[in-house]
């Protein structure tokens, strides 16, 4: 996961997602669509073990979620991404409305750490995860008394 130090309105891209709904933008509408879709690859692929498809199922959902509305992505988060990609990642995806914030990449065995190396380059921050078989997991410092 990488965070990429830059704000933005959240409200203002989720409003011309609303819009390009409503004035019937067919382009919006159909990656909307390939969204939904999208969403049953990832169950489907997560059901059947087949964790490896997940890169290319975030890649598949990252071309067509920039186009539900112009500000998702940018060209800092577009270079961001195939820095990624070119090191080692199979896809990502920008989390939220989009347009800064938060980007997950799937990273298949070591190419992680070359991930890692060639964000460096990008203001930002890189925070580790993992998948795990019982969820989110965390460790607080605090004792249940």
């Amino acid at each position: 996961m990488f965070y990429t130090s830059k704000s933005r309105e959240s409200a203002r891209i989720i409003q011309e997602q609303v819009d390009n709904v409503r004035s019937q933008n067919q382009t919006s509408i159909d990656a909307m669509h390939q969204i939904k879709a999208q969403s049953v690859m990832m169950k489907e692929a997560l059901l059947k073990g087949e964790l490896q498809k997940i890169g290319e199922i975030f890649d598949f959902g990252h071309q067509h979620k920039k186009n539900m509305a112009s500000k998702i992505s940018n060209s800092t988060l577009d270079k961001i991404y195939e820095t990624a990609k070119a090191a080692g990642a199979t896809g990502g995806k920008i989390s939220g409305a989009g347009g800064g914030g938060f980007m997950i990449f799937y990273c298949p065995g070591t190419t992680r750490y070359d991930v890692i190396r060639s964000l460096q380059a990008f203001e930002g921050k890189t925070i580790p995860f993992l998948f795990t078989e019982r969820g989110l997991s965390h460790w607080t410092g605090i004792k249940n008394k």
